[in-house]
């Protein structure tokens, strides 16, 4: 048994080294789990030391047993907390008071005449011939000090399970049956299982030693969840939920229940188990889908939820439940709206803005009393036009347009009267041109139409017809019908004229052929020699 004890000292020694080395991974945990290992290595060194020496030498080991199970029964109850509250760092009050009893115990043990109060009998006195000694009362005492730190830290592991929520549980269980062990072993050797055999409950302590780093520092079995949500899912804005495959809460983070409480009436202690209904008025599909979900909160506000689902299974894919991730995005879409409603407006502004600048470039463009474009718009469009006909070969007929004694109307009639008049050939020049024509108004009483891909003879009958209606419908103002009729020049492209400026004196001069012929005809442009041409200034002016 000797050998026996230690074999298990190694055990405890190397259980200790492990966890010291790795005390960075779980501080307090690794720390007191290393003192427990250190305190049971003393113990079992001392049984050892027991066995395998003389009287003399073994009544001392007797005595310095205590301070190895005091350590480590004190050890153990910080480890349960380590346990419970993983984060947990003890403080140097709890320390101090925790290492009392092993002082106490180690002082009256190696003090005489006061070890005598731990062991008595025969040689307890001399400290020699350890076989016949008793218990004396500070031992039965320290027993049950070092009992009852072990059943705290029992109880504290126990109670970590038993609070864990049921996707954590299997994990307490384990590291609960652990710390067990050694409590069946102690239970079945004093009640007579293990003969009268030394007590093996070292032995017990040496295998939950082993199963305990295993599961803390191999496993992480139970550092990975609480240390997650102390430090991550704790720190969280978003709400964060575990759902059941029912549909019940089985934890929330404290913004989930910050968010829960200030739904409903409930007390935090009541919010695991209800439904997510019950809680936040409303029911989430659990399909691992993005949502959005507005919730009515006190006071008539709402709030809008950005809801993510993810399943929660186990490594053998059974479904465990759903993981809700709840993000507040009311301010967020607010926001978005507010931009979108601006940029809205911002478009809004800028249709108007170019509306007005349509606008503005067709005022510049027409002429405000007719309505049709301007002379600075038929240089500009009319350019273009002759261009395009160069390029594909094709012709274009020009017709100017003169009003026959329009200043006699403005005498006559007024000059309100004569504007009726260049406002209805205008609008009579509009509804005859085809689609594809330039109508402009030339100047005063002179209008300009340009027709691309036209013949001379469609030319010639565009014009002839604007003249004919002229002379047999006048024009009505204010229930008076003012005759008047037209003339008009034609020229065409490339006959008259290879140029803008050769194509507008061609109808220019066509249009004073036809007044000097006696107006209200149409002339076709026919070139001749320069001696032989009439000259604009010898021939009447369009408003005789």
């Amino acid at each position: 048994m000797g050998i026996a004890y230690l074999v298990t000292a190694v055990v405890f020694a190397a259980l200790a080294a492990v966890s010291w080395v790795r005390r960075a991974d779980s501080r307090t945990v690794a720390i007191s789990l290393t003192f427990v290992m250190i305190g049971s290595c003393w113990w079992s060194v001392a049984l050892a030391l027991t066995q395998l020496t003389g009287s003399t030498v073994a009544a001392v080991a007797t005595i310095a047993t205590f301070p190895g199970p005091s350590v480590m029964s004190a050890a153990f109850v910080v480890l349960g907390l380590a346990i419970m509250w993983p984060q947990w760092t003890p403080p140097r009050t709890l320390v101090l008071a925790l290492l009392i009893e092993p002082v106490l115990i180690s002082v009256a043990g190696l003090t005489n005449p006061w070890h005598e109060l731990v062991y008595s009998g025969p040689g307890a006195a001399e400290v020699a011939d350890p076989a016949g000694w008793a218990y004396g009362p500070v031992f039965w005492l320290d027993s049950w000090f070092g009992y009852t730190s072990m059943a705290v830290g029992f109880a504290l592991i126990g109670w970590s399970w038993w609070r864990a929520q049921p996707v954590f549980r299997p994990q307490r269980l384990a590291l609960l049956g652990a710390a067990l062990i050694p409590v069946l072993v102690n239970g079945v050797f004093l009640a007579g299982g293990f003969g009268d055999s030394i007590d093996p409950t070292l032995f017990g302590f040496a295998a939950t030693g082993t199963v305990m780093t295993y599961l803390i520092f191999r496993q992480d079995r139970f550092s990975f969840s609480p240390v997650a949500r102390t430090l991550i899912i704790d720190q969280i804005g978003d709400a964060i939920i575990v759902v059941s495959p029912t549909g019940r809460v089985l934890d929330l983070n404290p913004a989930a229940a910050e968010l829960a409480l200030g739904l409903t009436v409930r007390s935090q202690a009541d919010l695991v188990g209800s439904t997510v209904r019950e809680l936040f008025g409303t029911s989430l599909a659990l399909d691992g889908r993005h949502r959005q979900v507005v919730v009515d909160l006190p006071g008539g506000t709402r709030a809008e939820f950005h809801v993510r689902s993810s399943p929660l299974v186990d490594r053998r894919s059974r479904e465990l439940g759903s993981v809700l991730v709840a993000r507040n995005v009311t301010e967020a879409n607010a926001q978005t709206r507010r931009l979108s409603e601006a940029n809205d407006q911002l478009v809004r502004q800028v249709e108007t803005i170019d509306r007005l600048r349509a606008d503005l470039v067709q005022l510049a463009s027409r002429d405000p009393l007719t309505g049709l474009h301007n002379r600075r718009y038929l240089v500009e469009r009319f350019a273009g036009m002759l261009e395009t006909a160069r390029v594909e070969g094709s012709c274009v007929v020009v017709t100017l347009v003169d009003i026959d004694r329009f200043k006699s109307i403005n005498d006559e009639f007024g000059h309100l009267a004569g504007d009726r008049v260049l406002i209805a050939i205008a609008q009579r020049l509009r509804e005859q041109a085809p689609a594809g024509a330039l109508v402009a108004r030339w100047g005063g009483e002179e209008f300009f139409v340009a027709l691309p891909g036209t013949g001379t003879a469609d030319g010639l009958a565009f014009a002839e017809e604007l003249r004919r209606r002229c002379e047999q419908q006048g024009v009505t103002v204010e229930d008076r019908t003012i005759r008047c009729t037209l003339s008009a020049g034609v020229a065409t492209y490339p006959d008259s004229g290879a140029s803008m400026n050769d194509l507008f004196h061609a109808a220019d001069m066509a249009m004073y052929a036809a007044k000097a012929a006696g107006r209200n005809v149409v002339r076709l442009y026919e070139p001749t020699e320069p001696d032989e041409m009439t000259q604009p200034d010898e021939m009447t002016q369009p408003d005789d």
